[in-house]
């Protein structure tokens, strides 16, 4: 993709298509893009975002896209018009900020869910209208507000690092915190699971990428 199309230092976080035909990104521009990959061309742009768009992906049906914003925000896009066709708002923030939406992830076994994670000590499921159908909580008032997630391949686990440097496992099924463990030494950047191993990578300012068996 050329630099004019869509500088790569701008973005996010990126997606590759299914069919692997087409590169989905998230940017600090506060836009989504889509890419033609053997083109490198944009060929579709979203916009509508007030603030970094930390996470898009396309939902399993591939008519959709979902998006996580810094503005407080989640937003359902249509992929055919490129209009968002809702916006939800997972938490409530003061007047006078947001609370960061820090990733979406889909649930394998559920079209109509997505666990939302934002900068407070809960993480939650969500469904296409917006509904909150299930939450799961560090327990701590201060220092346990998460700053990234990520969903076991299955959808089995939900794994959850705070800003006190602790990986949270939780259990879908039961919405129990089954297992806490300390990772880092300083703030963990992000989070990452094996698409077929029981295998997680974590990555911090420590300046360390560390692998896990949860």
């Amino acid at each position: 993709i050329s630099e004019k199309e869509s500088s790569p230092k701008q973005w996010y976080q990126r997606r590759v298509r299914g069919d692997g035909s087409q590169l989905l990104s998230a940017s600090f521009d506060l836009t989504i893009r889509i890419h033609g990959l053997k083109s490198g061309k944009t060929l579709k742009e979203f916009r509508g975002h007030s603030s970094f768009v930390n996470e898009a992906q396309f939902t399993a049906d591939g008519h959709t896209i979902i998006s996580a914003s810094s503005d407080g925000t989640v937003k359902i896009w249509s992929l055919k018009s490129t209009e968002c066709l809702n916006t939800f708002k997972p938490a409530l923030g003061s007047s006078a900020s947001e609370i960061t939406v820090n990733s979406n992830h889909l649930l394998p076994r559920n079209s109509e869910q997505f666990v939302v994670c934002n900068r407070t000590n809960t993480v939650s499921i969500m469904n296409m209208s917006g509904q909150i159908v299930k939450s799961f909580s560090s327990g701590k008032r201060q220092g346990g507000d998460f700053v990234c997630s990520v969903l076991s391949p299955r959808g089995e686990w939900i794994y959850c690092v705070g800003e006190d440097q602790t990986m949270y496992c939780f259990s879908v099924s039961t919405g129990k915190l089954e297992r806490t463990l300390t990772i880092h030494e300083k703030e963990v950047i992000g989070v990452s699971h094996h698409p077929h191993q029981n295998l997680l990578a974590s990555f911090s300012e420590d300046g360390t990428l560390k692998l896990w068996r949860p």
